[in-house]
Order: C-alpha cells, then structure tokens, then sequence
C-alpha cells in the first residue's frame, strides 16, 4: 500500500515538473496583471443546514472590549456534526487575564444539563478550541443541543445536532485526500467537523513544510492536492503563501454570508 500511495505521489509530482518545464509559459498564463498568480482551484463553499437556532457569538460592536471573546458558529447559530464528541472553537482578540478559567455547559432541547465543566484555554490570543472529552456523554444522533462559553461575566452560546452520515459520504470521505475530505465536510453542512479538520491540515502541512526540501515540499502538495502551491514554487514566486488554497479555504468559510465573521476574526 506504501508502495502504491508512492508512486501516485511520484505520478502526480512528475505531471507538475512536466507542465512547468514543457510549457514555459504555463505561469504567465497563470498570473494577472500584478504578475501575481490567480488562485485557480476549487475553494471550499459551506452549505448550512436550512434552519436555524437562537444563539450568541457576539458581533462586530463588541469587538472593542478590552476582554472579550467570540464563538465561531454558522449565523444560523446551528451547526452539525456526525461525531459523538465534536470540537467548539473560540477567537480570542486580545489577551485574557490568566485568573479566570472558562467554563463549558451542553444542555439538551429540554434544557437539561448534560454535561459541565471548567478548563484552561491553552492558547492566549487567536483561535481556540474545546473538545468534548471522551468520558462526557456522547451526543445522540437526531437531537439537538445547547452549548454555552461561560467566562466572568460574559457567555456566548450556540446549538449543535449530531447527524447521521450517510453510507454514500462515508465513502467518499475514506478515499478522499485531507483536503478534499474539508471540501466534502464542507458541501454536507458539518460545520464542527469542517472547522477542525481545517485548522489540523493547516497545522500539520505548516509543520511538514517548514524544514522540507523542495522536492519533499512538491511531494507533500502533490499529496494533498495543492497544485496550485507546487506551480507556483516551481515557477517563482516566493511572494505567495505555502499553503495559499487553505487561507482561502479559511476565508470562504469566516466569510460565508451565513457566517458573516468577516473583519472579526483575522486568518490563522
């Protein structure tokens, strides 16, 4: 199998350094009139599930508030998931003070409490995260659950409903390289699993690239379907992001119309 999936990036690598040196004009083509290049692949497009909950993010006019933070949920303040034990994800603009612990409730449509506890955010300024733990009590398929950041004096709440995956997606998802499975998370509505999924590709190819030599660069993008990466470090420019089809992916859904998170929460 490690010979296979090999050779395919051997494969896929070749075709590139094949374009670019039998077609010179390949990356002329490819650039505007910046002399920059035109981000040509497919961005990923998030489709909401049709309805919605009542929920709270907070918006652009609280954004000015020494201590603050935002939930990073769909407008419709519903998102779903296939999972037992998704993730939830914050921003934080600023520093927050180290004295005050956040604290996370999931309650049921019933407003029955589930699940709470208290806990540490590890990262002080940008995106955070909170995973269910895997002893809390899994989310059930077809019902829907409130969730809820508590900190000082400030919450922000929103909902999430675990739902079922069907067989057809499984597949797909389990053949589908880890960029095309955020594109597929994305085109179902799985907002949670969309989100995680996204930020650990990003991290884990920012990881892999920062001490790769080229041809282990041109592999890494060949395997994870970044064409659009290895033309643009085969043919020169150095000005463009390593991973320039993920900060847009990143951007298409904090901008998406029913998230609307544009010019809150800066890239990763």
């Amino acid at each position: 199998m490690n010979q296979t999936k090999l050779l395919l990036q051997q494969a896929a690598l070749n075709v590139l350094v094949a374009l670019t040196m039998v077609q010179p004009g390949l990356a002329a083509m490819l650039a505007d009139s910046s002399g920059e290049p035109n981000l040509l692949p497919q961005v990923l497009a998030y489709e909401p599930p049709a309805r919605g909950a009542p929920g709270d993010r907070t918006d652009a006019g609280s954004r000015d508030y020494p201590h603050n933070f935002l939930a990073l949920i769909p407008a419709t303040n519903l998102g779903l998931t296939a999972i037992a034990h998704p993730t939830f994800w914050l921003y934080l603009p600023t520093s927050l003070p180290d004295d005050i612990r956040f604290e996370f409730v999931l309650r049921d449509e019933q407003q029955e409490v589930v699940f709470r506890t208290v806990f540490e955010l590890e990262k002080a300024v940008g995106i955070a995260s909170f995973s269910l733990p895997p002893n809390s009590p899994p989310l059930e398929t077809g019902k829907k659950y409130q969730w809820c950041f508590l900190w000082g004096n400030i919450s922000r709440h929103g909902w999430v409903e675990r739902v079922a995956m069907k067989p057809e997606i499984l597949v797909q998802l389990e053949t589908a390289s880890l960029r095309q499975r955020v594109l597929l998370l994305a085109k179902h509505g799985l907002w949670y699993e969309t989100l995680t999924e996204l930020v650990a590709l990003r991290g884990k190819l920012l990881s892999q690239l920062q001490a790769a030599t080229l041809e282990e660069r041109l592999l890494i993008y060949a395997e994870n379907d970044l064409r659009y990466e290895a033309l643009a470090e085969l043919s020169g420019f150095e000005k463009i992001s390593s991973l320039a089809t993920l900060d847009a992916d990143w951007e298409a859904l904090l901008q998406h119309p029913f998230v609307r998170l544009h010019g809150i929460v800066s890239p990763l």
